[in-house]
């Protein structure tokens, strides 16, 4: 996908009537040993409550909900491959397709202009992404068994997947808490 900005000219008289040259845009580059993007960062934050808190609800009412329902159902469902610990040589089947969109769509969307939140809903992104990563790369090919190693590796992985479905509890928290912004309906538990 290839984004691109537009610069406007300064409008402003006090620039003497020159217009500034159109500053370079940032675009994100991937090496080849870069596995994923890396998550949004918070960005400079309006200075006080007042502000911070129209900033967050723009985010949020702008699309910032959006994302954040989807990757809690997503998350949700890709739970449901997980193995039970009631039965060790239980077949499962691990879709992580839907996740991955959805945190395509959490890193292309910003970060929230609150540190503090910002910090908790940039760790889901992480350790959902990284929690999956690890469970897939434990996943056998064409075998319906793991190794000892494998099995420790997925384990691993799911430990992970639950921090991050920690932090993404978290953020719901947060902006219900501090911002009283939530979905209308609860996504915990739709998936």
């Amino acid at each position: 996908m290839l984004l691109t900005a537009c610069a406007g000219a300064d409008s402003d008289p006090a620039a003497g009537g020159t217009t500034p040259s159109a500053r370079p845009t940032p675009t994100a580059t991937s090496s080849p040993s870069s596995t994923r993007p890396p998550s949004p960062t918070a960005s400079p934050t309006p200075s006080t409550a007042a502000e911070i808190t129209e900033a967050v609800t723009h985010w949020y009412e702008y699309g910032g909900e959006t994302a954040m329902v989807s990757l809690i159902e997503e998350a949700e469902k890709a739970q449901s491959g997980r193995p039970s610990e009631k039965e060790a040589f239980e077949l499962v089947i691990l879709d992580f397709s839907g996740l991955e969109g959805a945190l395509s769509t959490a890193r292309l969307f910003g970060s929230i202009p609150d540190p503090k939140t910002q910090r908790t809903w940039s760790a889901a992104i992480d350790r959902l992404d990284d929690g999956a990563r690890e469970v897939l790369a434990a996943a056998p090919e064409g075998r319906t068994f793991q190794s000892p190693v494998e099995a420790g590796q997925a384990f691993r992985g799911w430990n992970t997947f639950d921090e991050g479905l920690k932090s993404l509890k978290k953020t719901g928290s947060r902006l219900d808490r501090t911002f009283g912004l939530k979905p209308p309906s609860d996504p915990w538990g739709k998936g």
